[in-house]
């Protein structure tokens, strides 16, 4: 449920989604340089493509689960759901460093807590 609400965040569920200014691109919003470091062949056909909706949702579950682990082994146990989108958005550096959710990336977090909210009821 939680890659739903958060991939609802990134791009509406958009497998054409693009923001230029950030180069992100695709479902997942990955940025070329991003994906590569976490890439997966969600879809088997030989390839890895951030436009690709099973090779980026796959890479993006690969990520989220290393990020938790991060956090977790930082003894950043609460509150994980938003601490791993913010962490998507932004970094699990960055998270570390603001010891939670930075200021920056709280109104994307609560997009996807809201969307967590109506996926679970």
């Amino acid at each position: 449920m939680l890659l739903a609400a958060m991939l609802k965040a990134e791009s509406g569920f958009d497998p054409d989604a693009v923001r230029p200014e950030t180069q992100e691109y695709g479902i997942a919003m990955w940025t070329p340089a991003v994906f590569n470091a976490w890439a997966q062949d969600g879809d088997l056909d030989g390839r890895k493509d951030y436009m690709s909706p099973p090779d980026a949702i796959i890479s993006m579950g690969s990520y989220v689960c290393w990020l938790a682990q991060q956090f977790k082994r930082r003894g950043m146990h609460e509150d994980l759901p938003a601490l791993l989108a913010a962490g998507y958005r932004t970094s699990d550096k960055t998270i570390a460093e603001a010891r939670g959710v930075p200021e920056r990336a709280r109104a994307h977090v609560d997009r996807v807590l809201e969307y967590l909210a109506q996926y679970t009821r």
